[in-house]
Formats: C-alpha cells, sequence, structure tokens
C-alpha cells in the first residue's frame, strides 16, 4: 500500500491532528508505533496513512475482533506495520528486591512527570493508588483526581473517593458518556482500529481538553498541562489477561489452540456468532486457523521469558490494546503512564511467572507506601440491573445506538441486528466491532467491495 500521493504536508490522523513524529523510537519502544512496511515506525497512530481504497489486513482485523486487540506486529491494514519489542534479553538478568522496585517506581514516576501537574485518573485498584501514592511521596501534587461516576459502596468511584479522601485529595467523578454514533467512529479512528476497549476513556480526554491541557502549559506546575495518568503498565506482570492460573496450566501443557480459546474467552472479543455472521456477510477476516496460528507464534516468541504469559498481557494485550486506545485518544504525550517504564518493566520481567502471580509485586509496594488502610473496590454493587441503575444514560444511549444503526449500509445492520441479540458483556464488544468496521469503511470504503452481500 502506499501513502496518498501529491505535495509533502504535515501528516494528519484521522481527526485532523498533527502527526507527531518520534525522532528517537527507543525512548518510546513499548508505546505503539506504526509505519508502512519497510519505513521507520515512527508514527503514533497511522491516521495519516488512511485513504479510500486501502485495503485491509484479513488476519489482523480477524485477531482484533477474535481476541479484542492486535497482536504481533500486524494492524488492520495490509501493508502498514506496528513496532515489536524485541523480548531477547528483554528481562533484566536478577530479580529486583522491594528496595530496588521502589526505586524503579518512584524514578519511574518522577521522569513520566516531571515538574508537570497532571490530572490522577484514580480507581478503585491497584495501579493507580501506587501512582498517586508515589506522586505523594515526590511532593508533586494533581491538578485534579478523576474517577469514573459510578453507584455502589464497593465500586471503583466509591472507594477511588474514600482513598483521595484519605491523602487529603478533592475528587471529580466524571459520568460516562451516552453512545453518539459520530463519537464512536471517531475513537476507532482515534484508536487506530487497535482494540475494542477503553470507549469510557472518551470522557476522561473530552476533559483534559475541555481543561486546556496542552504539552507546554504545565511545565512550571500550572493548571493547564500534564495531562492524565493512566495506571496502564508493569501490573499486567503479576495479573493480567493470561496471569492466572487457569492459563498457566495450559501453558504448562503446551495446550496452544485451548489457550487461545481461554484467551478470546475471558478477553475483549467480539462473540461467535457475531464473527460467523461478519464472515458470512463477506467482511475481509481469515479464518481461525489463521488468528490462531497468529497467537501461537506470538507465545513461542515469548517462550525464552521467564515469565511468558505476563509479558504476552503487557507487549499485546495492553501495549495493543488498551494501551494504543489510550494514546490514540489524547496527544501521545497527554497521556502519562509512568508503569510503562521501560527500566521498571524490565525489571518486573526478570521475576518468574509462578512467582510473580504467588506475590503481586504491587501488593509488596503498597505495603511499604499506603497507611490508609482503604480496601480495595470488588465491584459495581446493587441488585438492580445497570440500565435501571442508570436509566437516563441507558435510554440516550439506545436512542443514539438506534439512530446509529440507521445509517449504516446494509451489511452492517445485518451484524448490528447479531450485536443486540448477543447476552452479557459480549453484547458491548459486538456493538464495539460494529463501530470499528463502520469506522475502517468511512476511512477506506473497504464495505463497498464486489464480494460483499448487498
Amino acid at each position: 500500500m502506499n501513502a496518498r500521493e501529491g505535495p509533502t504536508t504535515t501528516p494528519v490522523d484521522a481527526m485532523g491532528r498533527a502527526v507527531q513524529i518520534v525522532s528517537d523510537a527507543r525512548a518510546t519502544s513499548l508505546r505503539p508505533l506504526f509505519g508502512l512496511a519497510g519505513t521507520p515506525l515512527n508514527q503514533p497512530t497511522f491516521g495519516a496513512l488512511l485513504h479510500r481504497g486501502a485495503k485491509v489486513d484479513p488476519i489482523g482485523l480477524a485477531t482484533v475482533l477474535s481476541l479484542g486487540y492486535a497482536v504481533a506486529g500486524r494492524t488492520v491494514l495490509a501493508g502498514v506495520s506496528c513496532n515489536e519489542v524485541d523480548v531477547s534479553g528483554f528481562a533484566a538478568t536478577r530479580v529486583a528486591n522491594a528496595a530496588q522496585i521502589e526505586e524503579l517506581v518512584t524514578e519511574a514516576v518522577r521522569n513520566a512527570l516531571g515538574s508537570q501537574r497532571p490530572m490522577v485518573l484514580l480507581s478503585g485498584g491497584r495501579d493507580s493508588r501506587l501512582i498517586l501514592l508515589v506522586m505523594r511521596k515526590l511532593a508533586i501534587r494533581p491538578s485534579a483526581v478523576l474517577t469514573l461516576a459510578q453507584r455502589g459502596a464497593q465500586s471503583d468511584a466509591a472507594v477511588a473517593a474514600r482513598f483521595a479522601a484519605a491523602v487529603g485529595e478533592p475528587i471529580e467523578r466524571v459520568a460516562p458518556l451516552s453512545f453518539d454514533g459520530s463519537r464512536e467512529l471517531d475513537r476507532h479512528a482515534m484508536q487506530s482500529f487497535q482494540s475494542l476497549e477503553h470507549e469510557w476513556f472518551m470522557a476522561i480526554s473530552q476533559m483534559v481538553r475541555a481543561r486546556g491541557h496542552n504539552l507546554y502549559g504545565g511545565l512550571n506546575g500550572g493548571p493547564n498541562g500534564g495531562g492524565v495518568t493512566d495506571g496502564i503498565g508493569a501490573g499486567v506482570l503479576s495479573t493480567g489477561s493470561l496471569l492466572h492460573p487457569e492459563a498457566m496450566l495450559l501453558w504448562k501443557d503446551r495446550r496452544i489452540e485451548d489457550l487461545f480459546d481461554w484467551t478470546a474467552a475471558h478477553g475483549s472479543g467480539v462473540s461467535a456468532g457475531f464473527l460467523a455472521a461478519a464472515r458470512a456477510e463477506g467482511v475481509s477476516l481469515a479464518e481461525r486457523e489463521a488468528v490462531l496460528n497468529e497467537f501461537a507464534s506470538v507465545m513461542r516468541s515469548l517462550e525464552s521469558t521467564p515469565n511468558p504469559l505476563g509479558m504476552y498481557s503487557l507487549l499485546h494485550w495492553t501495549r495493543r490494546g488498551i494501551g494504543a486506545s489510550a494514546y490514540g485518544q489524547l496527544p501521545h504525550e497527554l497521556v502519562r503512564t509512568p508503569l510503562f517504564d521501560e527500566h521498571l518493566c524490565r525489571a518486573l520481567a526478570a521475576m518468574d511467572g509462578k512467582e510473580a502471580l504467588a506475590a503481586d509485586w504491587r501488593e509488596t509496594m503498597l505495603r511499604r507506601l499506603d497507611d490508609t488502610g482503604i480496601p480495595f473496590s470488588k465491584a459495581e454493587s446493587g441488585v438492580l440491573p445497570r440500565w435501571m441503575r442508570y436509566p437516563v444514560r441507558s435510554v440516550r444511549s439506545r436512542l443514539g445506538w438506534i439512530a446509529f444503526v440507521r445509517g449504516l449500509p446494509p451489511a452492517l445492520k445485518r451484524l448490528a441486528t447479531v450485536a443486540d441479540a448477543t447476552v452479557g458483556q459480549r453484547r458491548s464488544f459486538d456493538r464495539a466491532a460494529v463501530g470499528l468496521l463502520a469506522s475502517l469503511d468511512r476511512s477506506t470504503g473497504f464495505l463497498s467491495e464486489p464480494h460483499l452481500r448487498r
């Protein structure tokens, strides 16, 4: 695939934003960077490479739908690649002790934030709490502490509010956004079609923009800079998509196909019915065997590392899924991910998988830094279904979805019907897949190919 012909201009992404060319790819090697095959992979999104007639990579698209995120170096576009992390020698040569890990985490936060005061995205979990505690240790005050609005005494929002109060920080609850079709199309383009996850981050990215955050306004601790922190990163080296006793047993026995099925079942991919329907519609999707082979190749590449399942979670689920989602929705520098620090990740990757699962390094750090006694969140409580707990947002989302589907081409309308019939959490991923396919079609026109059903 060739880039657009014509005069040389500053590249822009799918939202018309200038694309930053990263001059030192090594400094950001854990972040996904894109480029045409055979060229430096140095663009934080590949929006500048989208054009009408661009060809879809059937394996890349089938992988995103099957698992919920891309793996290896593929993208959904043929000829567009993502940089891969060389895992040979990635892990440190020795396991760090608790004091050394604390020093690494502290330096990671210091390096990620500098003298800026970011908004801190605080959940009821371990990663975001650890970041805020290290900021307190470094005497860095956040410009704001944000949490997504939820109900229930043990929900993320409730626990985050109690913890923020305990460390003397006010907290703002950010209401999740109702479904909006145009925003859904924009989201997938911003995310470079890497993931079905992180839709909730749109509410956060809108607030960061609304507050006037920019790359330079907060260098001296001012209110208009610093972006927002995200806790993604090294936490998955102790617990993540594959670091689970069931998955570890499958890996031990090298039951790769079963491990693939387990990963798909516990991930953010679409339902089997949606995949079958999409293939029946003629969408350019590789068969299951090709996606399985892609997964098996990734796992073989990690076999020599001390913690293969944790490394998969770090380099594929987190890096290509959640990471690409967050980095795409805001300019690259405005998403601060200190736990994605390469030195920290290399040190923690030296830990054996069984040891990492048995002794979560974050728990060790929190015992050293957290004196609040606030427990972590469990689940959003309540006997009422979600739509009854949030009736206004649910109605708005439903009306937004209906309006969105009404404007889709026939093939996607039929897939939307399949998504609506799906039950449980998988329904949200099926609907996200409809949005991703519609967004990809808006950019490339791939659904106008003659083999598709009309």
